[in-house]
């Protein structure tokens, strides 16, 4: 899941298809971050829960992301939480984050009202599962423990602990034996006989995330980043280490996948260690940093997740990846970059650009700006520059190659000479507010930028002075590119009663006739160029929360986005970032 939109990965093709994404007018989905999936046994029904007031709970096919059904949750529910679909796949489960924490079961086939609902209490409910043989017979994990819930009599059980001691819970899974098992925040997992404890076992250090049934085993992943295989009697078998724990074990037909806390989807060749990396992504705070790169055209992209990352588009897939600073810099200060991340500063970078030369200029959120040797060498660092002395929002390199350009949250433009190397040449202090998007003039001459105060300003970058007059001068200007959102040719971009700050990102295509923008309604927005006041944009959804970046590629053929994704309300941080590579409408 990504924000709003449910993908299906292929992993021979190395293709995706998504489930509520493509052009608003048509497209039928999610309008929220999804935050629970559930796939049926046979898997040929998903089952995705969202964000929001008055929530969705989405039923839709796997192999043509087609929706087959929706139940609306009612209003004051705020999200649903977890999701369950039965062993026969004729009914789904969802819990909401309203105060009781109600549990609602639905009829798939005849749609209409749950058959099925009552309040679990005030204490959140983290995860719901179906048993495997009695599909009117459901579990769910959180605080305090288990309920077991027997739809077909209405009835709702405490799990009862017996002698051991009483934990919150996690995850839970059934057997096809009928046992059930929990996995706890202190790292022992449960087996659980009617509504009852039978045994308990110390497996993990630190909190159990998830667990999964086999037919003769059961899978755990904790956050000691060890994932366990187990016997039907919680023996201990085998423990493999991991870069990071599952958040998410999916154990079929024999094959083994896992959702890592890094971000990316694992699947286990065996219980010996031996995986795939299948999908990777940023994991951590918010995604901004996006640049292609002008010889291999591969992308480029930074976030506050300490990764530097480059992907083939070709492929779809990810070829390197750097850490931005291996060691943490100070704490955030007041005032700088408003993030989640559990990085600091001198660890995040929300700007980046290649130059002609192979050089990958990265802008961080400390204000240094580091110059890596390319990205085929992304561990190598020419350089880093000083000056700038708050977060940096727009880096790029003038056209000639011969310039560089870093716009900071401390008001000024620093244009460095590439040669020297990297000497500063001026600094471009006319702005009265942070700098939010600038772009070189086709001869590398002049500048023009737009701050926080919405300042549309021009420079001469041979004196390092203002251009006063820069509007009327340089009104016949060709400027190599164009992301700035105030202008004569992106002033229709903002629909009527906005004050423009919903618009995050603009982007001109190569052959000068397409504009395109990202803004805070999770949207991509196609318009012909210059977009006039009421033209009309094809937008395309594939977000629920704010997307920051959208460039064409130097063909004009694909658009590439980046995205924040904060999840509302709880501001999760755990959540997976990804780059979009949509092919533009004919």
């Amino acid at each position: 899941m990504i924000a709003a939109v449910g993908v299906v990965f292929n992993k021979k093709l190395g293709k995706q298809k998504f489930f509520g994404a493509g052009e608003k007018s048509v497209v039928r989905g999610h309008s929220d971050d999804i935050k629970c999936l559930a796939i049926s046994p046979a898997r040929d029904l998903v089952a995705t829960g969202e964000v929001g007031n008055q929530p969705r709970l989405h039923l839709w096919n796997p192999n043509d992301c087609g929706n087959i059904t929706q139940f609306k949750m009612p209003r004051g529910s705020r999200a649903i939480g977890a999701v369950a679909i039965n062993s026969n796949a004729s009914h789904v489960a969802a819990v909401t984050e309203d105060d009781g924490h109600t549990l609602f079961v639905f009829d798939i086939k005849q749609g209409g009202p749950p058959v099925y609902t009552t309040k679990t209490g005030g204490d959140p409910i983290l995860a719901l599962a179906f048993s495997k043989n009695e599909p009117n017979i459901l579990s769910s994990a959180g605080k305090r423990g288990l309920f077991f819930f027997d739809t077909a009599k209405s009835e709702m059980k405490k799990g009862l602990f017996k002698g051991t001691e009483p934990a919150d819970m996690l995850c839970v899974t059934w057997h096809a034996s009928g046992d059930c098992v929990s996995g706890s925040v202190k790292g022992d997992l449960y087996l659980w006989q009617e509504n009852s404890v039978a045994l308990s076992a110390k497996i993990h250090e630190g909190a159990v995330f998830a667990v999964s049934a086999g037919s003769k085993q059961y899978f755990s992943s904790g956050k000691d980043n060890f994932f366990c295989t187990l016997s039907l009697r919680l023996e201990l078998i085998r423990k493999i280490s991991l870069n990071s724990y599952a958040k998410s074990i999916d154990f079929f037909a024999g094959g083994m996948l896992l959702a890592m806390k890094d971000g990316s989807i694992l699947e286990l060749k065996d219980l010996e260690g031996n995986y795939q990396t299948l999908m990777q992504g940023h994991n951590e705070g918010e995604t901004w940093g996006l640049a292609i790169c002008p010889k291999t055209f591969n992308v480029v992209t930074t976030g506050d997740d300490n990764a530097i990352r480059v992907w083939d588009p070709r492929t779809h897939k990810a070829i390197a990846k750097s850490p931005i600073n291996r060691e943490a810099g100070p704490k955030p200060k007041k005032g700088g970059a408003s993030t989640l991340s559990s990085y600091s500063p001198n660890q995040c970078a929300r700007a980046v650009t290649v130059g002609s030369n192979g050089h990958v200029a990265i802008g961080l959120n400390s204000g240094e700006v580091q110059i890596r040797e390319s990205v085929q060498n992304l561990e190598s660092l020419v350089i880093t520059l000083n000056e700038p002395k708050e977060w940096i929002e727009v880096i790029s390199y003038s056209p000639n190659g011969q310039l560089l350009a870093v716009g900071s949250h401390d008001n000024k433009i620093y244009v460095y000479q590439v040669s020297g190397p990297y000497a500063l040449l001026h600094a471009l202090t006319a702005h009265n507010s942070f700098i939010t998007s600038l772009d070189w003039s086709v001869d590398s001459k002049y500048i023009h930028s737009v701050c926080g105060a919405y300042e549309l300003l021009f420079f001469n970058v041979a004196t390092g002075q203002q251009e006063r007059s820069g509007a009327t001068i340089l009104r016949d200007e060709q400027w190599a590119t164009w992301t700035c959102k105030i202008g004569w040719p992106v002033i229709g971009i903002f629909p009527p009663g906005t004050d423009g700050s919903h618009v995050n990102g603009v982007d001109r295509s190569k052959n000068r006739k397409l504009i395109i923008t990202a803004d805070d309604f999770g949207l991509l927005n196609l318009y012909r160029n210059p977009v006039a006041e009421g033209n009309k944009a094809l937008s395309y959804r594939a977000h629920s929360e704010h997307v920051v970046r959208a460039i064409f590629d130097q063909k004009d053929t694909h658009v590439f986005l980046s995205l924040i994704h904060i999840s509302e309300p709880t501001r999760q941080a755990e959540i997976s970032y990804a780059v979009f590579c949509l092919k533009k409408k004919k």
